[in-house]
């Protein structure tokens, strides 16, 4: 069974309820999947993962600071070829899907396009998040 983890940071809870409607579409598609908070999350919940999904908030228009220092340690695992994606709940600037993304690239993974949703996720925007991680599972599963 393919194994994807999702690793959040949320200040206002926003990023990690859209981290669970994510975790929903990808179990759907009947992957393994590990949903963390940044502050629970160690290097060994990304060994042996197929999938990397990353979310944050925006904080000063950049990844929340705890993301940010798991995203470096995880630098030291070799996730080349999986699958990386990144999705964002932000207030007023949306750039934080494309830092994350781009970090993911950096690890020499596929990445997707990301998920932003305007802050607090509606029944659409739930929606969303849920086709999102179908389609995660859908490439996970295909490498």
């Amino acid at each position: 069974m393919s194994k994807v983890a999702i690793i959040y940071d949320s200040a206002t809870h926003n990023t990690e309820i859209m981290a669970k409607a994510i975790a929903q579409g990808l179990e759907s598609e009947g992957l393994d999947v590990k949903l963390t908070h940044v502050h629970e999350a160690t290097i060994e919940d990304i060994l042996g993962i197929d999938g990397l999904v990353l979310g944050s908030g925006t904080y000063h228009h950049e990844i929340m600071p705890a993301l940010e220092v798991f995203i470096d340690q995880a630098k030291n695992v070799d996730l080349k070829g999986k699958t990386g994606a990144a999705f964002c709940s932000y207030g007023w600037s949306p750039e934080v899907v494309d830092l994350i993304t781009n970090r993911l690239k950096g690890f020499g993974m596929n990445t997707i396009d990301g998920l932003l949703i305007h802050e607090k996720p509606d029944e659409a925007g739930l929606a969303k998040c849920r086709e999102f991680g179908k389609n995660i599972a859908k490439i996970v599963k295909r490498e």
